[in-house]
């Protein structure tokens, strides 16, 4: 049966206090929220400039949620990314993180953020960023993908989907710099993500992460894709439009 509900948290930075500022995440960030909330119902939260601390303040009140075993949970990060080749390590930048900080401790690790991220007791969670060195996210910077064919009616396909295990990310690029677009539009990732969004999927109404990507696939740098944590093979994260 589906019994189930959508999660949005959004975390978007363009003002940064040692960094230079972006012009568009928290416009990406905010309407990406309300596209993901009136054309698929989900509930949406957007945390705009936050700090280190409030990002994973923010994270533990998701960690502390009760969540049936269909609800979904989305996380995007939009702002500046970081990548220091003497640790090997990626980062997003807070609100706070300090410009020359050479142990990091103010940055965001990527590390860090699949452990919390992992251990959030939501069955079904999509991790997705729009910021530099998304891509390290994955210490292969590679992507994954689960196909699945399936013979059945949506909503036996909507529980198939749903019976697995889901720590799935999408970044805008792999190791490298991304744009954050002409000021007062949407960077070219937001752009793509948000017309994967209004299309619903098709007839159907049901958008997959395979059919998302395809929106994506075009851009350059190519974003990247993957998995994380305690992800089962076959899972995948569904956007179910309103009216279904």
């Amino acid at each position: 049966s589906i019994d189930r509900k959508d999660y949005a948290l959004v975390f978007a930075t363009d003002k940064y206090d040692n960094w230079s500022d972006l012009v568009n995440p928290v416009n990406d960030g905010k309407t990406i929220a309300e596209n993901l909330k009136k054309l698929y119902g989900f509930e949406v939260e957007v945390v705009e400039n936050p700090t280190q601390n409030e990002v994973f303040e923010k994270i533990l009140e998701y960690n502390r949620k009760n969540y049936k075993p269909q609800d979904q949970l989305m996380i995007f990060f939009a702002g500046h990314g970081h990548f220091d080749e003497d640790f090997g390590e990626g980062y997003v930048v807070a609100k706070n993180s300090l410009a020359s900080d050479k142990s990091k401790t103010s940055y965001i690790s990527h590390a860090r953020l699949r452990s919390v991220i992992n251990n959030i007791p939501c069955e079904h969670i999509f991790l997705a960023m729009d910021v530099c060195f998304g891509g390290t996210f994955d210490p292969r910077v590679a992507s994954s993908r689960g196909l699945e064919s399936f013979e059945q009616d949506d909503k036996e396909m909507l529980a198939r989907k749903l019976s697995y295990k889901t720590r799935r990310y999408l970044t805008s690029g792999g190791k490298e710099y991304v744009s954050d677009g002409i000021p007062g539009e949407h960077s070219p990732f937001a752009k793509k993500l948000l017309e994967a969004l209004k299309s619903l999927g098709g007839s159907d109404r049901i958008l997959t992460l395979t059919e998302l990507n395809t929106y994506l696939e075009r851009l350059k740098p190519a974003p990247r894709s993957g998995t994380f944590g305690d992800n089962e093979s076959l899972s995948d994260f569904v956007f179910v439009g309103q009216e279904f």
